[in-house]
């Protein structure tokens, strides 16, 4: 143990209780009896989320008779006897593209939450379970959610000029065609997780969103869970969370004047775990044996990677993303602004994989079960050797800064030593993590995310992807665990029980996401949307603070990576 290391362990609360005198007696069966029974402090946080968008009435939007929560949160239901006389804006005018199990979920919290659903579009029934024509799936889910305009192809939904935003919720090999369907007859489009199945697809979406100036996010809704804002802000960033700055904005976006702040000021307890070095977490649950469903058809993109392992890579990225905008702000003078970063510079340095499809003895052309590691820190090449690899004027390219090739003997050419300048040797600044992930069809698991740091470990319970409580497990300085907090947060007060069993946990959630689209589209116009034509050309909401662009393709870039690995593509 370093000298260093010896001062912090001599100094923790527990070796305070330690009798003095006795050098000998520091190693004694006495001292031992008291680390291990130290009884670390515990404490339960139960925290609110912030009043939500959709719960306010100041926009003067006459979102219909719908809200049910209205009901729930004790409010009379908000409407204007005519609209049209009170000038009140148009409510952003969502469609549904297909008819399956998420879509279903999707329309719930829509509905509950008093958006206006104006349009439905479905194909044939893909599963095999009977066989529906594309019209009477179409017609029998507007029925369910009282949608007034239903259609048997999305062409038709592409043309429907009373639809702003688009849900793009079919299977995962299908989200390519319809999404660029829909950009380019000018509608803004939510297109369900995982974005696409390669890198180059989801490229051409995004291109194609900026090209003409639209709104185009993956409904990467973990993000937008209070609990998962809370632990950006409070762990993942190096610095405090940031003030209220001046707007500086060369691009239209909704990111450019909006702060990350404290979510709830509420519980403004400061933790000093350091920085996030390890990651661990296991996604797993039992899917029907049957070859159909999408779960395990190739034809349909499936495989266990594809439907929750993205959720993994998105959690790891939150992580890398985080430090690189806390560290490296692109605001010099005040450090407050967030800069955009390219998916480039979101790339770990190595990722490795393995899976199989066996299932029940039975074997299928997907992943059934993963195993991934993602590495950011130590170059492609992890372990230093002890030798200098050398570019080809001479300059060294595996040091990190100028005073750590200068220790190993390193030749640096003058490119080279501009590049590593003693500015930039804080080792603060090297973001070092390994994120070890396990993913499966066969199995439960708990869902349960786990972030190590230095001094500590938050674990998000399960489910992960969806989460609302966590434990903060902090210890001194190389000594023992002082203090466990479990900090909650209250799910949305939303009713999903008149549309039926939802299809998956906490569906509920999908109303974060919703109400934070709703707040921008509202506040700052709706790409596109002719009744206003400074909305036209790039302007509006084209981009969600929580969700940027640049992480969302670093994800299915680093998707298809734990994929190519595994050999899915063959």
């Amino acid at each position: 143990m370093t000298a260093a290391g010896l001062l912090l362990f001599t100094r923790s609360n527990y070796h305070r209780n330690l009798p003095d005198g006795d050098a000998n007696y520091q190693n004694s069966n006495v001292r031992r009896d008291i680390v291990e029974n130290y009884t670390p402090e515990k404490h339960t946080v139960v925290l609110t989320p912030p009043p939500m968008y959709l719960d306010s009435h100041s926009d003067n939007i006459d979102r219909g008779a719908s809200n049910l929560r209205s009901s729930l949160l004790g409010r009379e239901e908000h409407r204007h006897d005519n609209p049209k006389d009170h000038n009140t804006p148009t409510p952003l005018r969502w469609g549904i593209l297909g008819a399956g199990r998420i879509a279903h979920d999707f329309a719930s919290a829509l509905v509950s939450s008093g958006c206006n659903v104006t349009a439905v579009a479905a194909m044939y029934n893909y599963n095999g379970e009977k066989h529906l024509s594309a019209l009477s799936r179409a017609e029998s889910f507007a029925t369910k959610f009282s949608i007034p305009n239903y259609y048997s192809t999305y062409e038709e939904l592409a043309q429907d000029m009373d639809v702003d935003i688009v849900y793009v919720a079919t299977t995962n090999q299908n989200h390519l065609n319809p999404t660029l369907l829909m950009l380019q007859a000018g509608k803004n489009v939510l297109v369900e997780k995982p974005t696409a199945i390669t890198y180059d697809e989801a490229k051409l979406m995004y291109d194609e969103a900026e090209k003409r100036g639209l709104f185009l996010m993956t409904n990467h809704w973990t993000r937008f869970f209070p609990l998962v804002k809370y632990l950006r802000t409070t762990f993942l960033e190096l610095q405090s969370p940031m003030d209220e700055a001046s707007e500086v904005s060369t691009k239209p976006s909704s990111t450019a004047g909006r702060q990350w702040k404290p979510p709830h000021p509420s519980h403004s307890k400061q933790y000093n775990l350091g920085k996030v070095l390890a990651m661990h977490g296991d996604f797993g649950f039992t899917t029907p044996l049957n070859p159909s469903d999408r779960f395990l058809n190739r034809t349909l993109g499936g495989g266990v990677t594809l439907d929750v392992g993205c959720y993994l890579v998105e959690l790891a990225l939150l992580a890398a993303y985080d430090h690189h905008q806390s560290s490296r702000s692109a605001d010099a003078t005040e450090g407050k602004m967030r800069r955009k970063l390219t998916s480039d510079e979101l790339q770990p340095d190595q990722v490795t994989a393995t899976g199989h499809g066996m299932y029940s003895g039975l074997e299928f052309p997907v992943d059934v079960e993963s195993s991934f590691s993602i590495r950011w820190g130590g170059n492609s090449y992890g372990i230093w050797n002890g030798e200098c690899d050398v570019d080809e004027n001479g300059g060294d390219m595996t040091a990190t800064s100028l005073s750590s090739a200068k220790r190993r003997g390193c030749h640096l050419a003058p490119r080279s030593r501009y590049a590593l300048s003693d500015e930039s040797d804080a080792a603060d600044d090297v973001f070092t993590m390994v994120a070890s992930f396990q993913a499966s069809f066969r199995r439960p698991s708990t869902f349960e995310v786990e972030y190590v740091f230095e001094n500590g470990r938050v674990v998000l319970h399960g489910p992960g992807n969806c989460p609302n409580e966590m434990t903060i497990y902090e210890n001194e300085p190389y000594g023992p665990l002082i203090r466990e907090t479990t900090v909650s947060f209250k799910l949305p007060l939303v009713d999903l029980s008149p549309f039926g069993r939802s299809n998956y946990p906490r569906a509920e959630g999908f109303v974060y996401v919703i109400d934070r689209i709703e707040e921008c589209m509202t506040k700052e116009g709706v790409p596109g949307r002719s009744e206003n034509s400074s909305n036209r050309g790039g302007s509006g909401c084209l981009e969600l603070e929580e969700n940027s662009i640049e992480e969302q393709l670093a994800t299915v870039q680093i998707t298809e990576r734990v994929l190519e690995e595994m050999n899915y593509f063959g």
